[in-house]
């Protein structure tokens, strides 16, 4: 996935450079280790501004193979036939309602690199792409903010590697950034603010086996696996102390035992809790297994756990791995004309572009209903053996407290219309359970394109029910190389929790990226949840030091935030508050150690928020 394009800019910075430490601890399967490298940056809205126009034009030659992408290829070319021949999953009807059309649909940024990688997230007034190269923000109208796009060396620094990732952290409304120095290191950078093109603390973690990342949040981790060496190797970085600008902040180094990898190219997704309310207990790392692989007998959804606890990172552990049979399927399809990635048709062109086999499309997210999680992800398939077609195994995974992780449902989605090929999809669902999910198609008669499709809760387990839509159509086919998009992003809004936002390649010239929202659900919300008229907040003492607050509203049983601001604005207090019972939200508020004064008391969730004043003597 190495990419090379290279920009000279002035980085306005203040910096500090670290000594790493990398320590191995009692347990052999955990290393602790801090950044070699931390600074804090000016306003990214001050850095110079970067046309795509005058990025290098950098395509990499087919048959131009890294030493890994070889070994992969190697693999490709002597890989057996996988068991099953025809997936028994294959959904050739179901579709009973009608998509909308896309809610805003604009594009992102385009230029000519080959693959741009483009990954994208939103928060409440933003969102912000990131490609091989450029990043940029707009808000949600797809008006891009002053000054941008900007170089990805800002504020990453160094040198344009790429795998670009951005996440927007909810819980703490701050955005994290990333790149890879190939081979080296991993850059991190996370907004002190609500604002993405204010300034930003960076860090330099000394990761040297780092390709293909795929990010996640859960509790106070941020968590990061992919193609990296040896097997099952992942690592996790201390969220507070990263929000902090602590430059102490270390990374915990550990290992997956019993990781079987497709190829020596993978990528477990660690999961990423989306949604209102921080996730507690172990961090879920997914991966699937194909009974086609060496040593696996069974086709399966795969999840190890992580346990870590920032105030003794040593003790870290990882347990697993859970096997969940999945119904069978066949990941791989075979390449052409001596090119082991060209697996895809494309109009008017002998070139295929590359399907991604034996790869987790990123990113697997989950969510908390209160009665049960979700964890939902996707993968390429060929569901016909030797048709070079392919598909998408979609899973949806479930547990209940106290319960492990089972399957709930999954289906094999394919085209629709015409027998083309789909792949490279994201997926996601939305706070009453429906599933959307993007993807690419191409084949004889479509060029490179966006589309959509989704399933409502409550329709028959296994199938996609929505009619697809499309987002962007291509206008040619690729016919450089045989490389096309390594990475896609859906997410959700957190403005309503219905609307996902989705970034994607398609084809066009120079190589184009696409910024799009869509709803699957027919259900508009009132904006005012929480129902003030109705609600009452309650802030009482007998000490003015410990406040007990209730909130008193049937109308919604999210999860809340609760924040306390002193009178300069600044909080002192930020914590997620669950239901006690069906009427109820209760918490205690301890302020014993703030100065006498008045403070404002703010609840809520993103559609509205309740506010009171408490004084503190």
């Amino acid at each position: 996935m190495k990419i090379n394009v290279y920009i000279t800019v002035l980085l306005l910075l203040l910096g500090a450079t670290l000594t790493a430490q990398v320590i191995p601890q009692g347990n052999s399967e955990v290393e602790i280790g801090t950044a070699t490298n931390f600074y804090v940056t000016q306003p990214l809205r001050s850095y110079p501004q970067v046309m795509p126009q005058d990025v290098p034009h950098r395509i990499v030659p087919r048959g131009e193979l890294s030493e890994k992408r070889q070994k992969k290829a190697d693999f490709l070319n002597s890989a057996g036939e996988s068991p099953s021949q025809v997936d028994p999953l294959i959904q050739e009807d179901g579709f009973t309602r009608q998509a909308q059309d896309p809610i805003e649909n604009f594009d992102g940024i385009n230029l000519n690199v080959s693959p741009p990688d483009p990954t994208a997230a939103v928060g409440p007034n933003h969102v912000v792409q990131m490609t091989n190269g450029l990043w940029s923000v707009w808000d949600k109208s797809g008006v891009q903010a002053a000054g941008f796009p900007k170089s990805i060396t800002d504020p990453l620094g160094g040198q344009n590697s790429g795998d670009p990732i951005t996440l927007y952290d909810r819980e703490a409304d701050r955005w994290f950034i990333s790149q890879f120095q190939f081979g080296s290191s991993l850059l991190l950078a996370v907004s002190q603010t609500p604002d993405p093109t204010g300034a930003y603390n960076v860090y330099q973690f000394p990761i040297s086996s780092n390709d293909y990342p795929h990010y996640g949040i859960w509790g106070n981790s941020y968590l990061v696996a992919g193609n990296f060496s040896p097997n099952g190797r992942f690592y996790a970085f201390n969220r507070e102390k990263i929000l902090a600008g602590d430059s102490s902040a270390e990374f915990a180094s550990l290992t997956m035992s019993g990781f079987v990898p497709g190829t020596v190219f993978k990528a477990p997704q660690p999961v990423h809790s989306e949604g209102a309310g921080i996730a507690s207990g172990p961090a879920p790392i997914v991966w699937f297994h194909d009974n086609a692989w060496a040593g696996v007998a069974t086709d399966a959804a795969v999840i190890w756990e992580l346990d870590i606890d920032w105030t003794n990172p040593s003790a870290a552990t990882v347990t697993g791995p859970l096997e969940i049979p999945l119904s069978d399927f066949d990941s791989f399809i075979t390449g052409t004309g001596g090119d082991s990635f060209a697996n895809i048709q494309q109009p008017n062109t002998s070139q295929r572009i590359d399907a991604l086999v034996h790869v987790m499309n990123y990113q697997a997210h989950r969510y908390d209903f209160g009665t049960h999680e979700s964890m939902v992800f996707n993968f390429m398939v060929e569901p016909v053996n030797g048709t070079k077609i392919a598909g998408l195994r979609w899973v949806e995974l479930r547990r209940t407290a106290g319960n492990d992780w089972s399957l709930y449902q999954e289906g094999t989605y394919v085209d629709p219309v015409a027998n083309e090929s789909v792949f490279m999809g994201g997926i996601g669902m939305d706070q009453q359970g429906n599933i959307g999910l993007a993807y690419i198609k191409s084949g004889e008669t479509t060029f490179p394109s966006l589309y959509f499709t989704g399933r409502f809760a409550a329709d028959p387990l296994g199938v996609m029910t929505v009619n697809e839509r499309l987002i962007v159509a291509g206008t040619n086919s690729v016919t450089s190389n045989s490389r096309y998009g390594d990475y896609c992003q859906l997410t959700r809004d957190p403005s309503d929790d219905l609307t996902f936002w989705f970034t994607g390649e398609y084809s066009g010239q120079p190589r184009k990226t696409r910024i799009a929202s869509f709803k699957i659900s027919d259900i508009v919300l009132n904006v005012d949840e929480l129902d003030k008229d109705a609600s009452e907040l309650i802030v009482t003492s007998a000490d003015n030091r410990l406040f007990d607050l209730t909130l008193l509203t049937e109308t919604t049983s999210d999860i809340l935030r609760l924040s306390v601001y002193d009178i300069s604005g600044k909080r002192i207090v930020y914590e997620q508050v669950g239901k006690s019972n069906a009427k109820e939200y209760n918490t205690k508020i301890d302020l014993s150690s703030a100065s006498a004064g008045i403070y404002l008391v703010e609840i809520g969730n993103a559609k509205t928020k309740l506010s009171k004043k408490i004084m503190v003597k």
